[in-house]
């Protein structure tokens, strides 16, 4: 499951949201995800893994919460799909608010 919904993120905020959700598979091996509203958009269906639960004859419930992230500015992720691009513009937005950062 985890996979599918991988390769069913389309920017790096989606990818995070891929990884940091939790996947339960109940007894009756059904699968429950809950994505964080920050890094996965509400709307967005998981095709890949819908479509990986229709082959193994599974139902997916879906549920959207709120997390506090190891990170501020989760919705940077949204503008780029590249991680190493990602990670500049966070190391930017952090370090533009230093507190050590001279007032010109």
């Amino acid at each position: 499951m985890r996979s599918a919904l991988v390769e069913d993120a389309t920017n790096a905020s989606e990818r995070l949201g891929a990884l940091f959700a939790d996947i339960n598979v109940h007894e009756d091996n059904d699968v429950w995800i809950t994505f964080d509203e920050d890094l996965w958009p509400e709307h967005k269906e998981p095709v890949s893994a819908l479509a990986v639960a229709a082959l193994l004859g599974i139902s997916v419930e879906q549920e959207i919460c709120l997390r506090e992230l190891p990170f501020a500015w989760p919705g940077l992720g949204e503008h780029t799909s590249s991680t190493v691009e990602y990670t500049e513009m966070m190391l930017k937005a952090y370090d533009s608010q230093r507190a050590d950062k001279s007032v010109e």
